[in-house]
């Protein structure tokens, strides 16, 4: 069964709540005191019959630890619980089991992670719960088998233990998140079906606060190989123009977007205030983010209604946003004429910049509003056909509903649509760099099977999106682990991305491969581990943890 959730104000408070160690009564509780999730009410005691005699007595106490017992791990299991609680000595005793750990849930074995539980429950499971970090590191691998007995919670060898959905680890984040990082679908799904919240935020000195799922999303899906060798993310007002936004839709639509395109979408249908996120990328100047958003979510943005009582009820989101806009550009206009030349004249020049940007979001918005159904409608159906195609198809569809400049294509000449080189011996990767897909000739041989399952209207397998998801992502950039002291770095990973004033650490996989930190490690730095046995140079960013680890016991020795 779904679990339950906390209302969504309380999930703010949360956030900021401590654990304060002692035990409440709820008789001696009031409806408008609040209480910790962590550490709710005991449940009424119920009185001893008067005829009940000592043993009775004894029972009847026994009965009710029982039900206490039962009401704090259903609260501490179903509540949103922020921030983690887990003692950092459990959190370290984690870290020395993560390579075996990371090696059960690559294979997604519900068997040997029941052994590995039963042997471990002093560091998979406390405080009635599974860890936060136990089910972060489940989500982490993708491994929907895993989960799923852990929500469910009623395997014997769990011991009547559970994970819950809405419970922060100690990095900040949520498993939403999580799932939002590692772009599948399944693993969302499955977050959603049990009671995970879209709505809740990231907290904490180690991560940027105040993410949401759809953030980490829409954030990282801006980081794109593609996006990134073609558009600048963080072009500054007056760069972005016209052909900016028009070669920006016609990248959105080519199959490799798939799968970050389908994330965005399915967090943004469970995401309160769509609008809003989509106004501030807008008002931030992060048209790249604001086109995703639009992209992706337009079905739920045309349903979505402002909550001014004086709208007109018939517009839909597009419109609203619209309005914004437009609202935006007047305010600039009315502004303009009182700012002339002296010191002045970089205030001018800098609403100039900003009139010209709203004016191209309003273009990018109309052009989403007029044919983002039948662009969505092309993306889920066509993600077989080579990048020429596609561009050909795309330029149709926007002239065919009057927002494409006339005689203006996309030459696919024109745009560098290569991988990052993984040298992935696997044959699906190879299939991929040779399928036509990735190539800017725009050559489209014949398919591999294998491929069009990895980028078609089939959810790819696990194995698989891990394999596209590190062709076009770059994971070490991750906007949900930027403010982590430790990193691993692949061998294909630009120059520009490693930070020289790090220490190096050299690892397997290629010379290329380096774990960094800023000097020392943290206690539970390797709680982001996933296994010392490297066993490809495109390794998830959670390997460095045994090998932090390592390190650590290195030095010690050395002291």
């Amino acid at each position: 069964m779904p679990m339950q959730t906390l209302d969504k104000t309380n999930a703010v408070k949360a956030v900021h709540s401590e654990d304060n160690g002692e035990r409440t009564d709820i008789s001696e509780s009031s409806d408008a005191v609040e209480w910790d999730p962590w550490d709710p009410p005991d449940p009424p005691r119920p009185p001893f019959p008067p005829t009940a005699d000592f043993t009775s007595k004894v029972q009847l106490i026994k009965q009710y630890g029982f039900q206490v017992r039962a009401a704090l791990a259903a609260s501490r299991s179903t509540n949103i619980i922020a921030p983690d609680r887990t003692p950092q000595e459990v959190l370290f005793k984690f870290c020395q089991i993560s390579s075996e750990l990371g090696l059960i849930l690559k294979r997604d074995s519900v068997r040997s992670f029941l052994r590995l539980y039963g042997e471990n429950l002093d560091c998979m499971a406390w405080g009635l719960i599974i860890t936060p970090q136990t089910f972060d590191f489940i989500v982490a691998h993708n491994a929907l088998r895993c989960a799923k007995v852990v929500l469910e919670g009623k395997a014997p060898k769990l011991y009547e233990m559970r994970a819950n959905p809405n419970c922060m680890s100690n990095y900040g984040y949520f498993p939403l998140h999580q799932a939002a990082e590692t772009f599948s679908v399944d693993m969302i799904k499955l977050l959603l079906r049990y009671g995970a919240s879209a709505n809740l935020r990231t907290s904490g000195q180690k991560v940027i606060e105040g993410l949401l799922p759809l953030h980490v999303a829409i954030e990282n899906t801006c980081m794109h190989k593609y996006l990134e060798d073609n558009l600048l993310t963080d072009q500054k007002h007056k760069q972005v123009d016209f052909d900016f936004i028009y070669k920006l839709v016609h990248l959105l639509c080519l199959p490799e977007m798939k799968i970050f395109l389908d994330t965005t979408r399915l967090l943004a249908d469970y995401t309160d205030n769509v609008l809003d996120e989509l106004w501030n990328y807008i008002k931030e100047g992060k048209l790249v983010h604001a086109a995703i958003l639009l992209l992706a979510a337009q079905r739920k943005i045309r349903t979505c209604a402002s909550s001014k009582r004086n709208t007109n009820h018939n517009l839909s989101g597009f419109d609203i946003i619209k309005d914004r806009i437009t609202g935006s550009i007047i305010s600039i206009e009315t502004e303009g004429p009182g700012l002339t030349g002296g010191k002045n004249s970089k205030a001018r020049k800098q609403q100039d910049d900003m009139r010209m940007f709203f004016r191209n979001a309003l273009v990018l918005n109309s052009m989403i509003s007029e044919a983002g159904e039948a662009l969505d409608e092309y993306i889920q159906t066509h993600s077989e056909v080579s990048h020429r195609g596609v561009l050909g198809n795309i330029s149709s569809i926007l002239k065919d509903h009057g927002v494409a400049p006339t005689g203006k294509g996309i030459n696919i000449g024109d745009l560098k649509c290569c991988p990052y080189d993984c040298e992935e011996s696997d044959s699906v990767l190879k299939c991929k760099h040779d399928s036509g897909m990735t190539k800017a000739s725009g050559e489209s041989p014949n398919r591999n099977v294998e491929a069009k399952n990895a980028v078609g209207n089939k959810l790819p397998s696990r194995q698989e999106l891990e394999q596209t998801r590190n062709m076009f992502f770059p994971y070490w950039r991750s906007v949900l682990t930027s403010r982590f002291t430790v990193k691993l770095f692949p061998s294909y990973a630009p120059m520009d991305d490693c930070q020289p004033s790090l220490p190096k650490l050299y690892m397997a996989g290629g010379s290329g491969n380096k774990l960094k930190d800023k000097g020392s490690f943290p206690v539970d730095v390797g709680l982001l581990g996933k296994t010392p046995q490297l066993t490809s140079i495109h390794q998830s960013r959670r390997l460095f943890g045994t090998a932090a680890f390592t390190l650590l016991k290195m030095l010690k020795k050395r002291a």
